[in-house]
């Protein structure tokens, strides 16, 4: 196991980027890396698939050589699948591992996977020990703060991961039955770091720099790992790595550089995937982007009535060219479209996700 100071000393900086499947692709990373973001994760990647030869784990596993400190996240159901796919991986090098115990999603629970290893803590940790056997590079670990019952505790997670070899572990405050619509509980946080003798992230409800501080100062993590709150704002890693206290529209992006950061994230985007798989991914990060902005519903009807990315860009940088106005935080539409982005978050996802093996 790795000391704490030589794990942190990998990952410099207070603001990780969470795995998101479908979403945290090179581009995104990219983008997020270069607005200060810590460390960054790719997108799921399946053991089963790995050693199946799948193409599609193969392409989520690859990142860029200038996208240093990156971990992959593996998906894991059994032991000696996450061993022998970790081991086929390192020859990427990645800075870290990290597998992933917290996907609620049924069809990876019903593999064996994501949360589900939560509730068979000897599983658990066997996956961990075995991974951690063959890797030569730091392992983290990204659960829940407890499985779908109620048997295993934020502490008991914690200390079986450690004890397995973990080298840093991710709490995200919410029960794998824990809707998202139910504020995290940060107090699971301050639970685990009370008891851990490793690295703890924070995870869960992070929207903001003002968040990200207070999360710390309350449950005394290390670091915080952002997911929801980075989509549409990648500055918020701008902020935190500044100290800015602010909220997200605080320290927004001038209307010029909002316009040529939307641009050029999307047209990595098409690059990226070529012009028909590019579609889904462009679709969601130009509204992400638009959100907080009069005339959204406007823009969701032009770029879904076509098929062409190109189109897609040149409507969004008419969108960003004309600086539209920026909707009043507690406006009623503000609260709307603001909800509507944190369920629908879960779709563009959840559709998405699939184990191969």
């Amino acid at each position: 196991m790795r000391s704490a100071e030589e794990i942190l000393n990998k990952i410099k900086g207070k603001a990780l980027l969470a795995p998101m499947l479908a979403t945290t692709d090179i581009p995104f990373r990219r983008i997020c890396r270069e607005f200060g973001a810590a460390l960054t994760c790719t997108e799921m990647v399946s053991a089963a698939g790995i050693l199946r030869s799948s193409s599609r784990s193969f392409r989520n596993a690859v990142f860029g050589a200038d996208e240093h400190p990156i971990a992959i996240q593996l998906v894991v159901a059994e032991a000696e699948d996450g061993a022998a796919a970790a081991a086929e991986l390192q020859s990427l090098q990645p800075d870290l591992f990290d597998i992933n115990c917290g996907c609620p999603n049924d069809r990876i629970c019903e593999a064996g996977a994501g949360a589900q290893l939560l509730e068979d803590l000897s599983r658990f940790g066997a996956i961990i020990a075995a991974v951690r056997r063959v890797s030569e590079v730091p392992l983290s670990v990204k659960v829940r703060n407890r499985g779908f019952t109620k048997q295993q505790s934020v502490r008991d997670i914690v200390r079986t991961a450690q004890d397995s070899g973990a080298d840093l572990i991710t709490i995200h405050a919410r029960t794998r039955n824990t809707p998202y619509n139910v504020a995290a509980d940060w107090t699971h946080i301050a639970e685990a770091v009370s008891v851990a003798r490793i690295p703890v992230i924070g995870n869960g409800d992070v929207f903001s720099a003002d968040d990200a501080f207070r999360m710390l100062r309350e449950t005394g993590c290390h670091a915080v790992m952002i997911a929801r709150g980075s989509l549409g704002t990648p500055w918020i890693f701008r902020d935190i790595a500044r100290g800015d206290s602010c909220g997200i529209r605080a320290c927004a992006p001038s209307g010029p550089e909002m316009q040529r950061l939307v641009h050029r994230h999307l047209a990595m985007i098409r690059d990226e995937f070529g012009p028909v798989h590019a579609l889904p991914r462009i679709r969601k990060h130009a509204l992400w982007y638009a959100r907080f902005f009069t005339g959204t519903d406007a823009l969701r009807r032009e770029i879904f009535s076509v098929e062409d990315p190109d189109v897609i860009l040149a409507s969004t940088d008419r969108f960003f060219a004309s600086e539209p106005d920026a909707l009043a935080p507690d406006s009623v539409e503000a609260r709307r479209i603001e909800h509507a982005f944190r369920e629908r978050i879960l779709f563009w996802t959840t559709n998405a996700l699939q184990i191969e093996g």
